[in-house]
């Protein structure tokens, strides 16, 4: 586990700083404005995006059993994914202002949804512990995205030129190495894909894309009300100081990705008492990376934004240590999040991510008009305070499950 967590550690922190860098880049070569429309055209795909996710990968690694076939996951992919394209486009022409911002919308939901067919393969090689494969894959779609999103950039000065070449590096390393490598030992017999099959695995996995556009909803719902209460460039201000609880993040899923198949094995083998043990050092791992980046905040800051961005981003340090102080309560429940999904708890999540973004919405309306910036952050913490709590319960039935003889 500790050399999946190492290969993990490394391609989700190379591919989350290619992300940052592309943020950066926006901020110095096309300001506040600029990187505002770009986070607010995320903010509108990201929940498609992640419905039709479906949470695929978990699902299909923690099939150690093997009851479904490859090929049947892939068609759920490859179905799916066009379906969430059709709704993406649908958004664009909706909420794009023009037909710049339109076109913006859409290619940024298509680099997200072809995010989400890698996600599939990945599935496969976590299910076979190649976690450095994912890793390289990770690798080449950051370095690969970013170099062309900041040439397209610079060369064009225009957003939607830039989201196109992103997403064209992402493109090209599923069609390259992805399925390739993704495919490798599976069945892939296309000819035998049973529909039944397809369709259950719809049916199992759609609670999990429910809760996946929730956790978006809870990320994006105070940014809706930050670019209609203050504009868009504040949003851009609040989406470059937020991309820091991401460097968070991706040690977070490191973690979590590297021990699910190990916290699946122990469910299926009906180990409460283990599978407890490991999502406890889980949890404490991630509320000490917490901590720590609370501290580096305080510390670093001013010094981190001007580098990072420009020296006009050097007033917005509290928000700094704010946000990642917030970030705290979202990363423990992304451990949990884990650990629920590896117990196959996956129905019981909905209700839970419906009252969790719920209390962000309305959190978000009456607190960012008062609070400004740092009210955003403040609902999301109290977002994740209540997903803590949800999924506190569904783990403790869960492991009255396990303790039942198999």
């Amino acid at each position: 586990m500790r050399s999946g967590f190492a290969w993990t550690l490394a391609g989700n922190g190379l591919y989350a700083a290619s992300q940052w860098a592309m943020l950066s880049m926006l901020a110095k070569l096309g300001g506040r404005d600029m990187l505002g429309e770009y986070a607010l055209a995320v903010a509108l795909t990201a929940p498609v995006a992640m419905l039709a996710h479906l949470n695929l990968r978990a699902v299909l690694a923690t099939d150690v059993a093997g009851q479904r076939r490859f090929s049947d996951y892939i068609a759920v992919r490859f179905g799916v994914s066009g379906l969430a394209l059709a709704a993406i486009a649908v958004v664009a022409l909706v909420f794009g202002r023009s037909a710049g911002m339109a076109a913006v919308i859409f290619l940024t939901g298509l680099a997200q949804t072809s995010e989400t067919v890698s996600d599939a393969y990945y599935g496969a090689m976590q299910r076979r512990d190649e976690m450095d494969r994912i890793a390289r894959s990770m690798m080449a779609r950051g370095i690969l995205s970013a170099a062309a999103f900041g040439m397209a950039l610079w060369l064009s000065t225009e957003l939607a030129w830039a989201v196109a070449a992103a997403a064209a590096g992402r493109l090209l390393v599923l069609a390259v190495y992805d399925r390739r490598m993704g495919s490798r030992g599976e069945a892939t017999d296309w000819a035998g894909t049973k529909w039944a099959g397809a369709r259950s695995i719809l049916r199992q996995a759609l609670p999990l894309g429910g809760v996946l556009m929730l956790v978006s909803l809870n990320t994006n719902l105070p940014r809706y009300v930050i670019e209609r209460r203050m504009g868009v460039g504040e949003l851009g201000a609040f989406a470059a100081v937020a991309s820091f609880v991401t460097a968070g993040s991706t040690v977070v899923n490191a973690l979590g990705q590297a021990a699910t198949p190990k916290l699946a094995r122990l469910a299926s083998r009906h180990e409460p008492a283990g599978f407890l043990r490991l999502a406890s050092k889980l949890g404490a791992l991630v509320f000490g990376l917490g901590l720590a980046g609370v501290a580096g905040a305080a510390l670093l800051g001013k010094l981190i934004l001007t580098l990072a961005y420009r020296p006009e981003y050097a007033a917005y340090t509290g928000l700094l240590v704010g946000v990642m102080g917030a970030a705290i309560p979202g990363y423990l429940a992304a451990a949990l999040g884990y650990a629920v999904t590896a117990a196959r708890a996956f129905d019981a999540q909905v209700p839970m991510f419906c009252a969790a973004a719920l209390i962000c919405g309305c959190a978000s309306w009456i607190l960012v008009p008062r609070w400004g910036l740092a009210g955003a952050a403040m609902a999301m913490a109290l977002a994740a305070a209540a997903q803590i709590g949800g999924q506190t319960l569904i783990l403790r039935h869960a492991m009255r499950r396990l303790e039942q003889p198999e």
